[in-house]
């Protein structure tokens, strides 16, 4: 298992769904990538709605006011 990490606080969408599927494309089963992220939309519709239609776990956490933290896994 290899933890991966990306922190795209201060980009938009586009950017942010693309660095998102651009790093999971080498990850394996039971690989996991934490996204640092401000962008609401990011957060809360367009990473976790593509990635749950990819196949991946996604779980997206509030950690303060404006910043979410998205874990997403391959089974």
């Amino acid at each position: 298992m290899t933890e991966y990490k990306l922190d795209i606080v201060g980009k938009v969408c586009p950017y942010c769904l693309l660095a998102v599927r651009k790093k999971v494309k080498g990850m394996v089963s039971g690989d996991v990538l934490t996204v640092m992220t401000d962008h609401p939309p990011a957060a809360n519709d367009t990473i976790p709605t593509d990635m749950k239609k990819k196949g991946y776990n996604v779980k997206s956490t509030l950690l303060e006011p404006g910043v979410w933290e998205l874990t997403i896994s391959i089974s």
